[in-house]
């Protein structure tokens, strides 16, 4: 039974004493590795839990638990962005409650670029852009002409 050959993945059920003498497994990580990174990620989010508890005044804490509750992912991209900033040194101090909220906007809400100008379009004025990405479009009824406008 020696030159039987296995398909990938099965091992010989007795005979062989340890498990994989049957010439390596070749799948994924063993259960000690996937542990051991399970373990690193904790360790590494509790180590982000705490840099962010020491940046943030309680205030700032509150409202970003707030936040994590009812937008995990606006929360998440915060607290990555509070913790590249302290790593960078640019955070002197506790981050207040006014300044989380600065960020946050910063985050929702991305600059928009600077070459585009509000745009008017040509429909005979029916549409307007205001600022903040608010764009108002009035519908176009048969009765509407442009000769009739004062």
């Amino acid at each position: 039974m020696s030159g039987m050959q296995l398909p990938p993945g099965f091992r010989p059920s007795s005979g062989q004493g340890h498990p994989g003498a049957g010439g390596g497994q070749g799948g994924g990580p063993s259960p000690e590795e996937r542990e051991a990174a399970e373990q690193r990620a904790m360790q590494q989010e509790e180590m982000k839990r705490t840099m962010i508890a020491a940046m943030l005044e309680p205030a700032a804490r509150e409202r970003l638990s707030r936040i994590s509750l009812t937008r995990p992912q606006l929360a998440q991209q915060v607290e990555s962005l509070l913790v590249n900033m302290g790593q960078q040194g640019q955070i002197r101090g506790q981050v207040t409650d006014e300044a989380l909220k600065g960020l946050l906007e910063q985050v929702s809400n991305p600059a928009p670029p600077k070459s585009s100008a509000p745009a008017v379009s040509s429909a005979g004025g029916r549409t307007k852009t205001l600022g903040g990405g608010i764009t108002i479009q009035r519908k176009r009824d048969d009765s509407d002409s442009d000769e009739y406008d004062l």
